[in-house]
């Protein structure tokens, strides 16, 4: 092959990539203008059937599935994760801010899922809110407000109140009153129990408390561990 033909070869691959490469852009332009044009018709879906989300917890999930496949924050009305509500409307725990807390909050929830099986205590949730607030104290009121809208548009599964503490449960962990009297249990005890404590307290043979932990242990709500003094159980969720 001579200079010349060798010269038009790389020419010719050089202008190939050229275009290739601007095919590419075109092509997540087009992708991006897609992307665009579904969130707009996703918020007119939600402003249209904004009462109907709310009421049934199946459409809710359905839009949150939708919203996680095309990169939104779960939480219905919110588009942009990174807008932070202005400093006034913190203060005044307005609409604006209440919503910010519910996706803060259904953020944190799955975060802590696979360590504490979906359940976290309320003063535990307000300490974290509190530490990632940038300086302004986030009110026991304001947490309850956005609990509340989290639960009346189906996006957190209940609250539950064990000895006097609030946990919330951000999917059904499919508890048994057996499950829920060791939830209480762990309550009164800041978290952690022995096997002993647990048999002792519950006044259960230690086959029944096995069961009850074995079952809390798989949906990742208690973590068992070997001390020198025998068996401890945590739960994270309720420390």
């Amino acid at each position: 092959m001579g200079l010349r033909r060798i010269e038009e070869k790389i020419t010719q691959e050089a202008a190939m990539k050229v275009k290739g490469s601007q095919l590419a852009l075109l092509s997540l332009k087009e992708m991006s203008k897609k992307i665009r044009n579904l969130h707009k018709e996703l918020q007119k879906l939600e402003s249209q059937y904004n009462s109907d989300i709310k009421k049934n917890p199946d459409l809710a999930q359905k839009v949150m599935e939708l919203r996680e496949e095309l990169g939104l924050p779960l939480a219905i009305g919110i588009y942009d994760v990174g807008n932070r509500p202005s400093f006034k409307s913190r203060l005044q725990g307005n609409d604006e801010y209440i919503n910010y807390l519910g996706l803060r909050i259904i953020e944190i929830g799955k975060q802590i899922r696979n360590h504490t099986g979906g359940i976290l205590s309320v003063s535990e949730l307000i300490l974290k809110l509190n530490d990632e607030s940038k300086g302004i104290v986030v009110s026991i009121s304001d947490v309850n407000n956005a609990l509340k809208l989290l639960t009346s548009n189906g996006l957190i599964h209940q609250i539950r109140t064990l000895v006097g503490m609030k946990i919330i449960e951000f999917t059904d962990p499919e508890l048994t009153q057996d499950h829920q009297r060791i939830l209480e249990l762990a309550a009164q005890a800041n978290g952690q129990l022995s096997m002993t404590e647990l048999v002792q307290k519950s006044t259960w043979t230690i086959e029944r408390v096995e069961r009850s932990i074995e079952v809390l242990i798989d949906k990742k709500v208690a973590i068992k561990s070997n001390t020198l003094d025998g068996v401890l159980i945590s739960f994270p969720g309720v420390g």
